[in-house]
C-alpha cells in the first residue's frame, strides 16, 4: 500500500508551494503596477535586465543543487548523520561559488562600457544572491517542510513590498529599487540560518577536500541541466539586451514576467511531485495528475491569449501595450512548457532517467542557440521572432520527453 503519509505530505507541500509562488510572482504584480508607472520604461529595462543577468549566477551558485540535494535529501531523510552531511557540503560548494560569481560579476562592470554605465544596479542585484544561498530552499524541499519555504518568502516579499511603497517615489529611485529587493532577501537568509539550526539540529562543518569534491560532481550532471535551461530562458533576453534597446527589452520582460507568473502555479505542484515520485514511483497518481494539468494548462493558454491586453494594461499601463504580442506569441506554448517540467524529473527523473531529461533540455538549449545565430545572421533579431524561437524551443523540448516517455513505456510501469 502506497504510503498515506506521502501522499498527506504531497498535499500539505503542493498548498505551501502554492502560496510560495503566489509570493514570488503574483504578490511583485502589485508593486509592479506601481514601479512600471513612476520608472521610465527604458530605467525599467536596465532594472530587469540586470535581474536577467543575476539568474545566470544563480544557476551557478545553485549548480543543479536544487534537483541533486532535493533528490538525495528526499531519500535520505531519516538519516540525520547524511543529511547533515549534504547540507554541509552544499554550504560549502554555493558560497565557493557565490564568490567566484562576484569576481566575474566585477571583471564584466570592469570592462564592458554596456555595464559599467549602470554597475550599481548589478552590484545592488548580487547582494540578493546571499539570500538565496542562505535560505536553503533546496533542504526544505528535500525533507518535506516546505511551510518553512512559506514563511521565508513572507518574510521576503512583505518587507520588499514595504520598502519598495515607502523608498521608490520619482524615476530616478529605479536605482534603489535592486537593493531594497536585496535587503528583504538578505534577511530572510539570516531568519532561516535559525531554522536550520533550531529546528532541524543542523550542524555546518566543513567538509574534506574529496567529499566536496563528490558533491560537486554528482551535481554538476543536474548543473549542466540548470545551464542548458538558461540557453533557452535567460539567454533570449540577455541577447536582447545587447542587441536592441533598453526600452524594447522592457516590452519583453513585462510579457515574460506575467507567462512565468502564471505557469509558477503549476510549476509548485511540479516541485512538490518531484520528491514523491523520487521515493514512491507512484505511476497511477501521477497519470490522474496529469489529466488535470492538461485541462488546466490548456484554459490557461487560451486565458492569456485572449486576455493579453488587458493584463498588460493592468499590470503595466498602457505604456507597455507592445508586450501584447509577445505574451500572446508566449501564451500559444504555455502547454507545451508546463509538459517539459511535469514529464521530466517528476516522471523521467524519478525512475531513473536523469540522462534523457538532462539531454530534453539541453537540446533545448542548442535548438535555442542555433536559432539566435540564425536570426542574427540574418539581421532579424527582435522582441517578436524571439518571443517566436521561444515557443518553438518548447515544443522541440515537449516531444523529446514524449519520445522517451514512450520508448520506456513509462506510463504502464508499476511503483516501486
Amino acid at each position: 500500500m502506497k504510503d498515506i503519509s506521502d501522499k498527506k505530505a504531497l498535499k500539505h507541500n503542493t498548498i505551501a508551494l502554492v502560496i510560495i509562488q503566489v509570493l514570488n510572482y503574483v504578490l511583485p504584480f502589485i508593486t509592479l503596477p506601481y514601479v512600471a508607472r513612476i520608472f521610465r520604461v527604458a530605467d525599467y529595462g536596465v532594472v530587469f535586465f540586470a535581474q536577467v543577468i543575476m539568474d545566470y549566477f544563480v544557476r551557478l551558485i545553485m549548480f543543479g543543487f536544487d534537483f541533486s540535494a532535493v533528490r538525495q535529501i528526499a531519500i535520505h531523510t531519516n538519516n540525520k548523520k547524511g543529511v547533515n552531511h549534504i547540507f554541509s557540503s552544499v554550504l560549502c560548494v554555493q558560497l565557493f561559488f557565490l564568490f567566484v560569481g562576484f569576481l566575474i560579476l566585477s571583471l564584466i562592470v570592469c570592462f564592458i562600457p554596456k555595464f559599467t554605465k549602470d554597475w550599481l544596479i548589478y552590484f545592488f542585484t548580487y547582494l540578493g544572491l546571499i539570500g538565496t544561498v542562505f535560505t536553503f530552499n533546496w533542504f526544505y524541499q528535500g525533507i518535506a517542510r516546505m511551510k518553512f519555504i512559506t514563511i521565508l518568502n513572507i518574510i521576503t516579499r512583505v518587507i520588499s513590498l514595504v520598502l519598495i511603497f515607502t523608498v521608490i517615489r520619482k524615476a530616478d529611485d529605479y536605482i534603489w529599487y535592486p537593493l531594497l529587493n536585496s535587503s528583504a532577501m538578505i534577511i530572510a537568509g539570516i531568519v532561516s540560518i535559525f531554522f536550520v539550526k533550531k529546528h532541524f539540529n543542523i550542524r555546518f562543518y566543513l567538509p574534506k577536500i574529496k567529499t566536496l569534491w563528490n558533491a560537486f560532481k554528482y551535481s554538476s550532471q543536474f548543473f549542466i541541466t540548470k545551464v542548458a535551461i538558461a540557453l533557452y530562458r535567460q539567454t533570449n533576453a540577455f541577447v536582447l539586451g545587447l542587441v536592441v534597446t533598453s526600452t524594447a527589452v522592457a516590452y519583453y520582460v513585462a510579457a515574460d514576467k506575467i507567462f512565468f507568473a502564471v505557469f509558477a502555479l503549476y510549476y509548485t505542484f511540479i516541485q512538490a511531485l518531484f520528491p514523491y515520485m523520487s521515493k514512491n514511483k507512484d505511476i497511477e497518481f501521477f497519470k490522474k495528475m496529469l489529466k488535470y494539468v492538461v485541462a488546466l494548462s490548456i484554459g490557461a493558454s487560451v486565458f492569456l491569449f485572449a486576455a493579453s491586453k488587458y493584463i498588460i494594461w493592468i499590470f503595466y499601463s498602457a505604456k507597455y501595450l507592445n508586450a501584447v504580442n509577445i505574451l500572446q506569441i508566449f501564451s500559444l506554448s504555455f502547454t507545451f512548457y508546463v509538459f517539459v517540467d511535469l514529464l521530466g524529473f517528476p516522471l523521467l527523473g524519478a525512475f531513473g532517467y536523469v540522462k534523457e531529461t538532462n539531454w530534453g533540455y539541453i537540446l533545448g538549449g542548442i535548438y535555442n542557440v542555433s536559432g539566435l545565430i540564425i536570426l542574427y545572421v540574418f539581421n532579424n533579431i527582435n522582441i517578436y521572432s524571439i518571443a517566436a524561437l521561444v515557443s518553438s524551443t518548447y515544443l522541440v523540448m515537449c516531444l523529446h520527453r514524449v519520445y522517451y516517455i514512450h520508448k520506456y513505456n513509462l506510463l504502464n510501469k508499476k511503483g516501486a
